[in-house]
């Protein structure tokens, strides 16, 4: 069993090299610049222990995406039956603190993804997340019968606007909290964007 332990360290730490290597290259050049020498001479490793843990440079950029959006859609799943903090205005939604808590820790992934689609399309992979994740809580929450907006353009909206933020928070080096952002976001959600805008007349329910 101990023998299993160390083995089974030694491989996550051997893939975080490799990971680290490669978005570390990805800051200075485009993805298809990129060969398997450079990604092992970046790691200090050789390149037969890359092929141990990855088919190709293809492979490894993959299930670096994947284990990243896997993450979100469980973050997402988490907080889907949570209701938004509508009573209380200084208290952020769980949702975005998990949301922006996870952006933070890795930070550097998610700018060089959001910056430089290295392969497919990412931004619109995390974009579906983010609507799918609403579409969930308001499901679960019982709002879909009272939208006062068709769901697609609800859903269209809340997707590309929180991933606005979020990208302009990384490229920003995040130059606020997770909490804070959470914070915002959740005040933003509540208002309403006319009330937020001050425009007299505008809804605060």
């Amino acid at each position: 069993m101990t023998d299993n332990r160390v083995k089974d360290r030694r491989i996550v730490r051997t893939r975080s090299m490799i990971t680290d290597a490669l978005l570390a290259l990805l800051q200075k050049r485009a993805y298809a610049e990129i060969s398997i020498i450079d990604i092992t001479e970046q790691a200090n490793i050789n390149r037969s222990t890359f092929y141990a843990h990855y088919i190709d440079k293809d492979d490894l950029l993959n299930k670096m995406i994947d284990e990243k959006l896997d993450r979100l859609i469980a973050l997402g799943r988490f907080h889907q039956a949570s209701p938004a903090s509508t009573s209380a205005f200084n208290e952020p939604d769980p949702y975005y603190v998990a949301l922006f808590e996870h952006l933070g820790e890795h930070d550097i992934f998610y700018r060089v993804m959001l910056d430089r689609p290295a392969a497919g399309d990412f931004n619109a992979k995390m974009q579906d997340i983010i609507k799918s994740s609403f579409f969930s809580r308001i499901s679960n929450m019982g709002l879909d019968q009272k939208l006062q907006v068709p769901l697609d353009i609800l859903l269209d909206y809340i997707g590309c606007s929180t991933q606005g933020v979020i990208a302009t928070w990384l490229f920003n080096n995040r130059m606020y909290s997770p909490h804070y952002m959470a914070l915002q976001l959740t005040r933003l959600s509540s208002l309403g964007i006319y009330s937020a805008m001050g425009i007299e007349g505008a809804s605060t329910r």
